[in-house]
């Protein structure tokens, strides 16, 4: 009896630990499922496609800066209609800034800035042109060569101007996404955000806000 005794207790806690080794399996299954599930979410992240992004400033009757390239009203009007701690022009999300040789030599000051935020440059220019240390210099055909560029980079790029290059680009659909700061002022002329006898960006609205008297509005490419 003794003996049939000790065998049905043994029975029991081996039964017991079966459970209990069949219950750290399913859970160690669960774990190692979520995990899985983590680091294939944040390989997508890292994979995801980098972005051609436009942010900018621009007049209600749709002028990005004065005939000689002057942007001192819209500066003026942003700095007055933007709530404190607010930012809409310098994307935060960008590692990168692409200029026009013309913005490049025209804003020093912005350019300095710029390099201090330790964003990487780089100038679209036909010509030769002296640069400051760590610019990134590319000429030819401007969609192509800044496919290159961002490859090497890997970072999303901010197209901060001039019109001549947002044109360049934008007719024939290689920005991403644009980010439209509307200041409320009308400047009368100058140079429009879009050539009109190029073609339009092939773009939809997904985002509009208030920032006091400031629109800011978001377009994704479609």
């Amino acid at each position: 009896m003794h003996f049939f005794f000790c065998n049905k207790r043994f029975i029991f806690l081996l039964k017991a630990d079966l459970r209990f080794v069949t219950i750290f399996f399913l859970l160690s299954s669960v774990k190692l499922e979520l995990l899985w599930r983590i680091l294939h979410n944040m390989g997508k992240i890292i994979m995801a496609k980098k972005k051609i992004i436009l942010s900018i400033m621009v007049s209600v009757d749709g002028y990005v800066c004065a005939i000689n390239g002057s942007i001192s009203l819209l500066q003026q009007y942003y700095q007055e209609f933007i709530p404190a701690g607010t930012e809409l022009i310098y994307p935060s999300d960008c590692g990168a800034v692409l200029l026009g040789r013309k913005t490049y030599e025209q804003y020093p000051k912005e350019v300095e800035s710029l390099l201090k935020r330790g964003q990487k440059l780089i100038v679209a220019s036909r010509q030769n042109m002296e640069a400051l240390s760590g610019v990134i210099r590319i000429k030819g055909d401007l969609p192509l060569a800044l496919k290159k560029v961002q490859a090497q980079l890997k970072c999303n790029i901010w197209i901060a101007g001039g019109p001549s290059i947002i044109n360049q680009l934008t007719s024939v659909n290689s920005v991403d996404e644009i980010r439209l700061t509307t200041v409320p002022v009308q400047l009368g002329g100058g140079k429009p955000l879009f050539d009109t006898d190029l073609k339009a960006p092939n773009v939809s609205l997904t985002e509009v806000q208030q920032y006091g008297g400031l629109t800011h509005s978001v377009w994704q490419k479609k």
